[in-house]
């Protein structure tokens, strides 16, 4: 792990000194573990953002299917010289891989100009006829010794997301080893209950081939169901693997509905109390941090905000504003809850319950915004995330999704810039929609935010365009269910939207839902 402000630096984040020996990034690369079987299949999407982003011409993707082993099956080369809608899907190899595939796919970007990012926007999607699951850009092979380097400055271990202990839910691991054989691979572990209770230990695998592929089931090698019940943990990972960045993709099989549930991990900061591990720009105008988080608590649904121990030592307490759509502040949860790393705790915080606690309308209620506030200033941790879970109560799919996002630290120099680029994909396996979000971690904001909005589909390079405005704490959301002409702009394939926003916090979450209850989600790009 590198730290947050060398992060900065490198990805040339507004108000950063640019550090003079940056290397520019020619290569831009994602490996997934994918699986195929006759009960759901893999694909990755992306669209041409360079083209719009960075105004690349074209760019280059070579993309390379692996078996489980890591034997090279197959290689495809595009030219990505238009913004419109791709979609790589695993029965394009269907005559090599047969009914029965688990392997990786890596997709390489080159191009002549500076990419700044290593790491592209792609979104891996596992679906069938009954379920979808998304999550963006994982782990990826290192392009060479300095970019290994600057990404292990920090041993950090993987954490960040949850795990069962239900009989019919299956806790997983999955990732593709880099380009060096692992003859002894080692894992740490710590389980951790919502009461703070840990169990730790350490064991190991069978050795690893070079880019060999590996589901690893937590339950082949641990006792949930004993140590968690039927209740949600989380667990720290620490382990021995070389030559590539190890994001993993993270989740749950649902062995009931044959459907999966993926997130990714993160970084457990849990053991680094050093200078750069804490933020050092104080401004009384700002919230330490916040996120505005669209919610869904009516119709069956719930929305839960986890916290996970996984940030360097401090206390925060937690604030909830609840607004609707367009901005208007329903009630208050001040101080909500206190989160002290001391008591190391995985805590599910349901939204909709400290909603009714306030008396507010669910049907009014559509956003809250979430406030974390240090007393000690000197103690606000640069990396700090939480779970976005948006499930169903009482669907056959048990899993709600599990976004890893981060609140935005209250940083003065995001005003100076005049706005921002984001863009997301209607996955459309089930119902598909996106929420924008604009909110601040001004204490008092009130700007807002007009955007232009670009649809991208697969067939073709047509475009349809659209204006949002979107009012300060505030929200607007693109459903296909709801939008006829989006839907048939679309035709039943993945599409995406481009936004550029005059407004520098212009966020959102994307989503599909699917009547068993399996969700879909993540954050935009």
């Amino acid at each position: 792990m590198r730290s947050y402000y060398s992060h900065l630096q490198a990805t040339q984040s507004v108000g950063e000194t640019i550090d003079l020996k940056r290397k520019p990034v020619f290569r831009s690369s994602a490996i997934f573990p994918v699986l195929h079987n006759s009960q759901y299949s893999s694909k990755v999407i992306f669209m041409g953002y360079w083209l719009l982003k960075r105004h690349i011409r074209e760019i280059g993707l070579l993309y390379t299917l692996r078996n489980q082993p890591g034997e090279v099956v197959g290689r495809k080369y595009l030219c990505v010289n238009s913004a419109k809608a791709y979609s790589i899907q695993l029965n394009e190899f269907a005559d090599l891989i047969g009914d029965d595939f688990t392997g990786s796919l890596e997709l390489e970007i080159f191009s002549t100009q500076d990419l700044i990012f290593p790491y592209p926007a792609f979104v891996l999607v596992y679906y069938s006829d009954t379920f979808s699951t998304a999550v963006h850009t994982v782990g990826r092979v290192y392009n060479d010794i300095e970019d290994l380097r600057q990404n292990e400055t920090y041993q950090a271990r993987e954490s960040g997301f949850d795990i069962y202990g239900s009989d019919t839910l299956s806790p997983f691991v999955g990732f593709t080893n880099g380009p060096i054989a692992n003859d002894n691979p080692t894992l740490t572990y710590q389980v951790i209950d919502q009461q703070g209770k840990l169990f730790d230990g350490t064991f190991t695998l069978a050795p690893l081939a070079a880019f060999e592929t590996r589901f690893l089931e937590l339950k082949d090698h641990l006792p949930l169901h004993d140590w968690l019940g039927d209740a949600a943990g989380t667990i720290k990972l620490g382990h021995n693997f070389e030559g590539f960045f190890p994001r993993f993709t993270v989740g749950n099989f649902d062995t009931r509905t044959a459907s999966i549930s993926i997130t990714h991990s993160y970084y457990d900061c849990s053991p680094f109390s050093d200078v750069q591990s804490y933020w050092n720009r104080l401004d009384e105008a700002f919230h330490d941090a916040s996120v505005l988080v669209p919610l869904y608590i009516t119709d069956g649904r719930y929305t839960r905000l986890v916290v996970y121990p996984t940030f360097s030592p401090s206390n925060f307490r937690l604030t909830f504003d609840f607004f609707d759509n367009d901005g208007h502040l329903l009630n208050s949860a001040s101080d909500y809850q206190l989160v002290a790393s001391d008591d190391n705790l995985y805590q599910p915080l349901d939204l909709g319950t400290i909603a009714e606690s306030l008396q507010i309308d669910p049907h009014a209620a559509t956003l809250v915004s979430v406030y974390a506030n240090w007393d000690d200033k000197s103690r606000i941790p640069t990396r700090l995330k939480f779970g976005l879970n948006v499930g169903y109560q009482n669907r056959p799919a048990e899993l709600p999704s599990n976004v890893c996002f981060a609140p935005s630290l209250g940083n003065p120099n995001v005003l100076k810039k005049g706005g921002t680029f984001r863009w997301a994909p209607f996955v459309n396996v089930g119902e598909s929609e996106i929420a924008f979000t604009n909110g601040s971690p001004l204490k008092h904001y009130d700007r807002p935010a007009t955007v232009q909005l670009t649809f991208h589909r697969e067939a073709d390079n047509e475009v349809l365009t659209r204006t949002l405005f979107i009012p300060a704490n505030g929200q607007r959301r693109l459903a296909l269910a709801e939008d006829s002409e989006l839907a048939a702009f679309f035709g039943g394939a993945s599409g995406w939207v481009a936004a550029q926003a005059d407004n520098p916090y212009v966020n959102g979450f994307y989503f599909d839902f699917h009547a068993n209850g399996a969700v879909a989600a993540d954050h935009v790009f």
